[in-house]
């Protein structure tokens, strides 16, 4: 994996960005391959590696973060690197069935020779002759600077065009046949995008979501390949077991109010404890009417969640307790505040513990859902909670209410 981006001060940035560009390419690689057995391993044979259909497809990754990643031409030492790494794999893939991928965020120059690599139908015969005579070049310049006694030029690229010199005429043929260029490829920043694009089985709104969170399932991946925690290949069956695994959670977390602006039933009484909650603290019509309203809709909501789907039971029952540990601090620091008040001081610091729930809860309590946006909800399920007698307003609603 080559960044081109050395010598600056973002070295470390652009190297950590590179091999992370890496990692997330080969899941995008193995999302856009459509074959059931593909299976890809990284930093292995090359900087990924896939196999597909029988065939072992090698990809060399040329990442950038300037704004205008340089171009991919004859001279560029990234090509000429990347040939070398390919030259030393040959021993070890059968050539016939390897297909050899460099892959560059920067572009081919419509009036480069490597054009030839970036279209499989395209005669490799002229591209095959320039980069004989560029190598020769490099070579021979080389040896005109070592007779010199200067310092030698071309260093970086100078054992990428010696071994393709080096290498059997036939077997330069068959290599540079099998060799593809993608320019102009996506940037680690635009991967999550892409790879959504590829998610065309689930609803629009999901895809994003679920990329980030396929992504984050890959990273871990790679890091186990590479301490050796698990096999070295992952299997597109894995990655599909994965999405199927998110889709749920996806659905689960897509929480929409249903009963927002929807009134309950001229007819409709609450249980009885809700009104006694509220009389200890000598609440108002106002405070009565809106508990009742809430309380409805929350409890409408919260069955028809588990009747739809009933994996959100423990989400809502981890909610409650997310209400109860906020209105335990509330109640608590009142109960503290409440010694040597008269009575009806006691009762009107407990009516603001109740208007707490209707005012300010919905907006401090994080919501249940990061698509939730119904401020019943929380409202609502305080009363119902009260009505449990699992929070009240009164400090000492416990004792009051039971006797």
């Amino acid at each position: 994996m080559d960044v081109a981006d050395s010598n600056t001060v973002h070295d470390a940035s652009a190297a950590a960005l590179g091999f992370y560009y890496q990692s997330q390419y080969a899941l995008l690689m193995l999302v856009r391959l459509r074959t059931d057995d593909a299976a890809v391993a990284i930093e292995r044979l090359d900087d990924v590696e896939i196999e597909s259909n029988g065939q072992s497809l090698l990809y060399q990754l040329k990442h950038s973060i300037q704004e205008n990643p340089p171009p991919v031409t004859l001279a560029c030492v990234a090509l000429w690197k990347t040939i070398k790494v390919w030259i030393d794999a040959i021993p070890l893939v059968s050539l016939a069935d390897t297909r050899f991928h460099l892959v560059a965020v920067g572009t081919v120059p419509d009036s480069s020779p490597l054009m030839a690599l970036c279209d499989e139908e395209t005669d490799r015969e002229p591209l095959l002759n320039a980069m004989l005579e560029e190598a020769q070049r490099v070579v021979a310049e080389r040896a005109d600077d070592r007779v010199n006694k200067v310092s030698l030029r071309h260093a970086a690229r100078a054992k990428g065009c010696e071994a393709f010199l080096a290498l059997d005429p036939t077997i330069r043929s068959s290599l540079l046949k099998r060799i593809f260029i993608k320019p102009d490829e996506v940037t680690v920043g635009e991967i999550p995008a892409e790879l959504s694009r590829h998610l065309h089985l689930m609803p629009k709104e999901h895809r994003l979501r679920a990329a980030e969170s396929l992504l984050a399932w890959w990273d871990l991946q790679v890091v186990y390949t590479l301490c050796g925690k698990r096999d070295r290949v992952v299997h597109r069956s894995e990655v599909e077991h994965t999405l199927s695994s998110i889709i749920p959670q996806l659905d689960e977390d897509k929480l929409t109010a249903d009963f927002d602006m929807v009134s309950h039933p001229d007819d409709y009484q609450a249980d009885s404890m809700l009104y006694r909650q509220i009389a200890l603290v000598g609440g108002q019509p106002s405070d009565i009417s809106k508990a009742v309203r809430e309380q409805w809709r929350a409890a409408h909501q919260r069955s028809k969640w588990i009747r739809e789907k009933p994996q959100l039971r423990s989400k809502i029952a981890k909610y409650d307790d997310k209400l109860k540990e906020s209105w335990s601090d509330i109640h608590t620091r009142m109960v503290e505040n409440c010694e040597m008040r008269s009575p009806n001081e006691i009762a009107s610091m407990g009516l603001d513990v109740l208007r707490w729930t209707h005012d300010f809860a919905p907006k401090e309590v994080e919501p249940i859902s990061s698509s939730w946006s119904g401020h019943y909800y929380v409202r609502g399920t305080y009363q119902l909670l009260a009505i449990d007698l699992t929070v009240g307003w009164h400090a000492q609603y416990l004792t009051l209410l039971k006797e």
